[in-house]
Parts: structure tokens; sequence; C-alpha cells
């Protein structure tokens, strides 16, 4: 077994064999701790490669979730979109005697494109390592982690997908049965679907979906992913924003100009882009786009108290180096209940090294955009290409030719890629009900009801190709670095959403 320090001593109580939790308290998750069986075979699944753009990673990936599966005893398959598109998606059947509901629990297997060279010195992507505590906050590199290590408290597990989302496959299958043997007492019939292209935007899961929607009938879907309050607290989240990328190019000469022989004449590609893309917000964050926010669904009044219920984020604030936030004053929760566009990424010229003193051809950006409830991509990208076009653009979807180029003196590019809409379920809907009740019978740890998050899966293709009600349960630490350098995961709360997940599994979900 494993030795812990004096935060893994000291169990209050085992459950089912898998872990043991010591006392809680209303402002700290339950201290638990993973059976090594549950460590040692999720160090395999995360050494692993799973880049959803190289197929033969997304099988290996696909086939070691389906081996979990058998050794749990649950009959499974992979499902194809019918053009063999995409990488499988797992999926997982375990009928109950006498159970009158379907539960689905869904996760995804693939993860976001790694650099290497990114990460802290003694770590590697796929290459599961123990942290102190997360680089960015001072830990250090323990080493590989073995049935005998000791680690102190807070220790993390480090490496791709350790949190988003491979986590939420490994707490939903041991939820069922540890890999140790310990089994829930189902009062449903339950379903596993774990896709494999969720981090490139799930481009043929509506394919999946309809192909196969006769095996995914449901009455609820669990979405095991993302992470917790950013106040450490569990989270039940009731939606997620739609997103979708845009590119926008802005054109200046067709060759790079000296800049002291040609500065004050030509223009310059990277302060036009940066005028455009100032143009987008004002000093409090609000979208200047006209008609921005005009379709977004307004929150019901049960929605509104839940955010008002939920805790502040000024720690998160502090932690972040933030001295003000953005927003006009209104509360996160109210925030992510609005249509956002955030700039990630600018190119103009070089500036490092290779930088040089001349005037760039060209300056690009790409801009997140997220929807609510109520938004549609194509309107939400009238509207940006409408404001574009204000400030005196020719807006093109293609690079402009020399004859556009002479004739108009501004041009921008403006692309898209794929993307999916908001969903949001009812705090009413009764299996939502269910599920909030459950989560708080089952610790005495706060619960912040979340009506959506910031972030985004695609569950409004769920929706449009299911119909049945979904609730996200977050599993993971928030400062978890998902999608970037040094990726980790408390296996604290690995072993508490083992705790929740299992919860729901064994309720029948009759009326009360």
């Amino acid at each position: 077994m494993q030795r812990f320090s004096k935060r893994w001593s000291g169990c209050a109580m085992a459950m089912a064999g898998l872990f043991a939790a010591a006392a809680s308290t209303p402002t700290a998750a339950q201290q638990a701790m993973l059976d090594p069986a549950v460590l040692e075979e999720y160090i395999a699944f995360l050494s692993l490669p799973n880049d959803a753009a190289n197929p033969a990673d997304a099988l290996a990936n696909a086939r070691f979730v389906q081996a979990m599966m058998q050794r749990r005893g649950i009959a499974s398959e992979l499902l194809y979109d019918p053009d063999r598109k995409a990488p499988p998606a797992v999926f997982g059947e375990v009928k109950t005697p006498g159970a009158t509901r379907t539960i689905v629990f869904y996760a995804h297997y693939d993860g976001q494109p790694v650099v290497p060279e990114r990460w802290a010195p003694g770590l590697s992507p796929f290459r599961p390592t123990a942290i102190s505590r997360p680089i960015e906050q001072g830990g250090t590199v323990l080493g590989p982690w073995s049935p005998g290590a000791e680690f102190p408290a807070g220790w993390r597990l480090a490496a791709r997908s350790a949190a988003d989302d491979k986590a939420g496959v490994m707490v939903a299958l041991n939820a069922f049965q540890g890999a140790a043997g310990t089994a829930a007492r189902l009062g449903v019939n339950v379903k596993f679907f774990f896709e494999g292209e969720e981090e490139k935007g799930s481009p043929n899961l509506r394919a999946i979906l309809h192909a196969h929607s006769e095996k995914l009938e449901s009455d609820l879907w669990v979405m095991v992913d993302g992470p917790r309050h950013t106040e450490g607290y569990r989270a039940m989240v009731l939606g997620v924003r739609g997103v979708v990328d845009v590119g926008i190019t802005v054109y200046g000469a067709k060759r790079p100009l000296h800049a002291g022989n040609y500065g004050n004449w030509a223009p310059n590609p990277a302060l036009q882009l940066a005028a455009l893309l100032g143009s987008l917000k004002d000093r409090d964050g609000r979208i200047l786009i006209p008609g921005f926010y005009d379709d977004a669904v307004p929150a019901t009044a049960a929605e509104r108290a839940e955010i008002a219920k939920a805790p502040s984020m000024d720690a998160t604030r502090q932690s972040l180096g933030i001295a003000r936030t953005q927003g006009g004053g209104k509360l996160h929760g109210e925030l992510v209940l609005l249509p956002g566009i955030e700039i990630t990424g600018l190119r103009a010229g070089a500036t490092d090294a290779r930088a040089a003193n001349v005037i760039p051809t060209e300056a690009e950006a790409r801009l997140d955009m997220r929807l609510v409830k109520g938004d549609r991509i194509d309107r939400q990208l009238a509207r940006l290409v409408r404001f574009v076009e204000a400030q005196g653009y020719l807006v093109l979807d293609r690079t402009p030719t020399a004859e556009e180029r002479l004739a108009h003196p501004l041009i921008a590019k403006i692309t898209s890629g794929f993307g999916y809409e908001a969903q949001r379920t009812s705090l009413d809907e009764p299996m939502v009900t269910r599920v909030k009740q459950l989560l708080e019978r089952v610790s005495p740890d706060r619960l912040v009801v979340v009506p959506s998050t910031g972030g985004s899966l695609p569950l409004s293709l769920f929706a449009h190709e299911l119909g049945a009600p979904m609730v996200t349960i977050p599993v993971v630490n928030a400062d978890n670095n998902q999608h970037g350098e040094n990726e980790n995961v408390d296996p604290a709360f690995l072993a508490e959403g083992i705790v929740n997940i299992r919860a729901i599994m064994e309720d029948d979900f009759s009326v009360r």
C-alpha cells in the first residue's frame, strides 16, 4: 500500500474498499485517497499520447478504455461515424434488473496537443509524474509514483489529460467498479459514452450520435468533465457556452517595408488590427458589436438565486494577481450567461531575436467567440462581420486579390472554424433536481450549483440529437492547467468524484 503523509492518515471511514476519507469541512474538499490499483491503472492510461489528430494514438486510447470496461464486466463496443472520419466513441452498457431509469455517463479520452519543451524540467506530458503542488505555485518534481511512494500533503499527478478529461473516464468507470473489484449497487441502467475528439470541437460527434441514437436512449446524461468551483467547492453545472474560433487577418503592403524609410507613409497592418480589436469592447469589457447580446436567454429566478449563493471569487482574483476585474460589477455567474469574445492569439512580425525593423505585410488575430442559450453561430458571426465593415473594412473570407488591395485601403479576411452552440438544462427538471439532492446527501462539503459554466462542451449536439436532459459534474481541481503545460490533478478530488458519481449510479430515481 502507498504510504501517505499526515494529510492522508487518521482516516475516519472506509468506503467500498476503494478509498478512505478524513473529516471534511464546509470550505475544504473531502480528503480521500485512491486505491493503489486505481492509480496504477490511471498512470498507464495517462502514459498514452492522445492527440485526436493522430488516428493511431486515438485508437490506442479507445482500446485501452475498452479494456478498462472489459476488466469491470461491462459489455462494450466502439461506435464510429458512418464515414469513419473520426476516432471512435467507446460505448458500454450495464442493464439493472428492475430499473426504470437509464443514465449515460460521458467523458472524453482525447487531449489538447502538447509542446513538451514548455513543460517544467523533470516533467513530460506522457510520463505521469508526482509534483508537490502546481509548479506555478512553487511546486517541485517528486518523481514517478509507485505503490510504496511517500509524498507530502497536497501532492499532484502531472500529465497531459490528467485533469481534462481522462479523469472523467477514470472516475466514471471506478464509480461503477474500482480496479480493486469493488462494485456499485446499481439502481439504474448505466451506459457509458467516451468521446475521442472533444478537444477538436467534436466535428463528427453529431454523426455518431445520429447513427447510434437507439443505443444512446436515456433519461439523463451526466457529463463528468471540467474543474470544480475556483474556490475549491464541489459543483453541479447545468449548462455550457457554445464556441466558435474566428480568425481575422488585416493586410498592408505586399512586401515587408523598412520601418524608417516607409514609416508614417505606408499603412501598418499591426496598428490597424490593434485599433480594430481595441474597438470590440469598452473599458469594462462590454462587447460593442451591435446586437451581440440580443438573443441571449435571460437567467430564470431560480438561476439568479443560485448565482447569488455562489461563493465570492475574490481569493481567485488575488491568486491570479488581477487588480480589477471586468463586468461592471456583475457577478461571475452572471457574466458567463452573456456571450463573449476574447483575443487568444496575435501575430505580426517578430518580437524575439528574429525581430527586424520592418513594417509587416499582414497581422493576424485569433478570437474565441462564446455563445449562450439563444445565440446562433451564424447570427453572431454576421454581427461581427457587419461591425468590421462599419469600421471601413472590405471583409472577405479569402486572401484579397492584387486588384482588391489597390482598390480598398482597409481589408480584413474573416474565417471561422467548426463550432457548436450553447445548452442549458432547467434546474426544475426532475432528474436534475434528484441529482442535486444526491450530491448534497453524499457529502457535507458545500455544493455550488452553476447555471452555466464559462467553458464549452458539445452539449447542444446531444440535446439536438437525443433530447435527454444533461448535467455536468466536475471532478478535478480548478488549478489544473488544463490545455497548458504542467497539467495536473489532485488525486483526492478524483476519489471524491468517485463517491459522487457512484451515489448517482446507486439511486433508482423513483418519484419522491
